[in-house]
């Protein structure tokens, strides 16, 4: 709700119904979460956060018995303060996490006018870091194939072939099934998107080559997923990090991140002049500001590039001509 709906009401003596608990605000959002259909990972998300949130206002107020009416910005702002003075979170990132995920439940009840006044959720500022991406070196030790040919190797090299080559979630690349690789006209249909709308992805001539193999390998059918698990099950995510993990150890590659393979590709189709648009469809991203999250410029790209935009010195007026009077230049 809009920050004037919320005066407009109390303008027009509206009363709110700010006698809900916070427990019952909850279990109301969550109904109408699992109403719009999100994910079991966005739900579970909710409920985790929401348990901390829940232990601070025990710490403080009434637990979940805590009325609605007596969340505020101040709580928030306290709420800050309880995780870093009392549960010693030190990383600003995670703090503002646990805030974004409560966030949603609070917009939530100021909507229904169970919270009578509408606020801006506070977060805490932190410096922000380039994460570094997968080198050219890492990627091509990561893709070689494995000396093993059981079946938990050569699904981890298909898997990593299949997240360079696309820049796949990893909550997508679980998802996939079989009948989803069309190896003839060499796409991936991905269903079980992030925002719900599925897409299709375009494989590379050398993925289509791996893909044939590990499917010779792996068999199933059509309703099976692509990556199962030994037992033909989907994998966790807790799995699939697992296997990455001790595969690029084994390949002498100290990142092992999943999400980082996404970073690399698409900083990779940026370096390659790949149109954002057609970027923008092949990752699934909605917005554009979302896309340009993901771009990690290295200071080898900005460097070679910034002699192509930059003003440049003609080679009669160089400074560091042999014999030239450097002062003289100067003062020109």
């Amino acid at each position: 709700m809009k920050r004037g709906e919320v005066k407009g009401r109390q303008q027009f003596n509206e009363k709110a119904d700010n006698s809900k608990a916070y427990k019952e605000l909850f279990e109301e959002f969550m109904l109408s979460t699992k109403l719009k259909g999100r994910s079991e990972y966005t739900m579970k998300s909710y409920q985790y956060h929401s348990k901390y949130f829940t232990e601070f206002l025990k710490a403080t107020n009434q637990g979940s018995n805590t009325l609605c009416r007596d969340i505020n910005e101040k709580m928030l702002e306290d709420y800050i303060l309880y995780m870093q003075d009392v549960k010693g979170i030190t990383n600003n990132i995670t703090i503002n996490s646990y805030l974004r995920n409560v966030s949603p439940i609070i917009k939530f009840g100021i909507r229904k006018r169970y919270i009578p006044e509408d606020f801006e959720i506070p977060s805490v500022k932190y410096q922000e870091t380039f994460k570094e991406i997968y080198s050219e070196e890492d990627i091509a030790e990561l893709l070689q194939k494995p000396k093993k040919r059981d079946f938990s190797s050569m699904r981890t090299w298909a898997i990593i072939w299949t997240l360079t080559s696309t820049g796949l979630r990893a909550r997508e690349l679980r998802e996939l099934k079989v009948k989803g690789v069309d190896l003839m006209n060499r796409t991936i249909t991905v269903n079980a998107t992030k925002n719900k709308k599925a897409r299709y992805l375009p494989i590379s001539n050398s993925l289509t080559q791996v893909l044939t193999e590990y499917l010779s390998i792996r068999g199933g059918e059509g309703d099976d997923y692509l990556f199962p698990t030994v037992y033909g099950e989907r994998m966790a995510q807790s799995t699939l990090q697992k296997s990455i993990m001790l595969y690029c150890r084994a390949r002498g590659v100290d990142k092992y991140s999943l999400h980082l393979f996404r970073h690399t590709f698409i900083t990779n189709a940026v370096n390659q002049n790949v149109s954002p648009l057609i970027l923008q469809r092949i990752t699934g991203h909605c917005s554009m500001k979302e896309l340009n999250r993901y771009y990690n410029a290295k200071t080898s790209d900005m460097v070679n590039i910034i002699d192509e935009i930059a003003p440049k010195i003609s080679r009669k007026e160089s400074l560091f001509k042999k014999g030239g009077d450097k002062s003289k230049k100067l003062k020109k």
